[in-house]
């Protein structure tokens, strides 16, 4: 096979990468559960414990408890491991970016664009358990209750 030698134009590359969100211009809700997954990850590495911070953050023990059960699914279905930013890093990560979009599918009960999202990289049964564990967090994550009932 021979060698590539076309040239690669700038504006052609350009439509093709998209710049991900800082966290400050995410909503406040979405900018929690970003910065609760990094603390939750870096207090498993460092062996302590997350729940005071995540009730804290997140609005109470039962929704504490259910990040986490998500947490650990997404850990044992995702082929490898998932890639996200310091606790303190104010840009997102595509990996934090496609668990916030799995999870707003989740929460408006859109299975099809949930599994589009990652169905060439996780099995169907991980599919199903992570979906599960996403809409037991969404059902009790009392920010996007707030939003679903004013609009």
């Amino acid at each position: 096979m021979g060698r590539w030698s076309g040239k690669l134009e700038s504006g052609n590359l350009s439509k093709w990468v998209t710049a991900l969100p800082d966290l400050m211009s995410l909503p406040s809700a979405e900018a929690r559960i970003i910065t609760s997954l990094r603390v939750a990850v870096m207090s498993q590495k460092c062996y302590r414990d997350s729940r005071p911070y995540l009730q804290d953050r997140l609005g109470g023990e039962l929704v504490a408890n259910r990040f986490l059960i998500l947490i650990e699914a997404i850990g044992e279905a995702w082929p490898e491991s998932v890639k996200i930013a310091r606790a303190c890093c104010p840009h997102t990560m595509p990996d934090e970016m496609l668990l916030l979009n799995m999870l707003c599918c989740a929460r408006q009960e859109c299975r099809p664009g949930f599994d589009a999202l990652i169905c060439e990289m996780i099995a169907p049964c991980g599919r199903d358990r992570i979906y599960t564990d996403m809409r037991n967090f969404a059902s009790v994550y009392k920010p996007w209750l707030v939003d679903s009932r004013s609009g």
